[in-house]
């Protein structure tokens, strides 16, 4: 990993983008509930749906934090 590199939580990058909770779970194919749960970090993010993140909030796979 880029040590330059920023790291973001997913809460972080979808504030910047001004979208709810649903929205992005929506965008990436999950309940309202099950997006809360990686926010929270109650429920492990599989990487299929870590890459829909990164691609819906326009960052590396490696910008974000959890």
């Amino acid at each position: 990993m880029n040590t330059n590199e920023m790291q973001f939580s997913i809460k972080e990058l979808r504030a910047r983008m001004n979208e709810t909770q649903e929205q992005v779970a929506n965008a990436v194919g999950v309940s309202k509930q099950t997006y809360c749960s990686w926010e929270r970090n109650i429920s492990n993010v599989s990487v299929r749906k870590v890459r829909a993140l990164a691609e819906h909030f326009d960052v590396t796979l490696n910008q974000i934090r959890f």
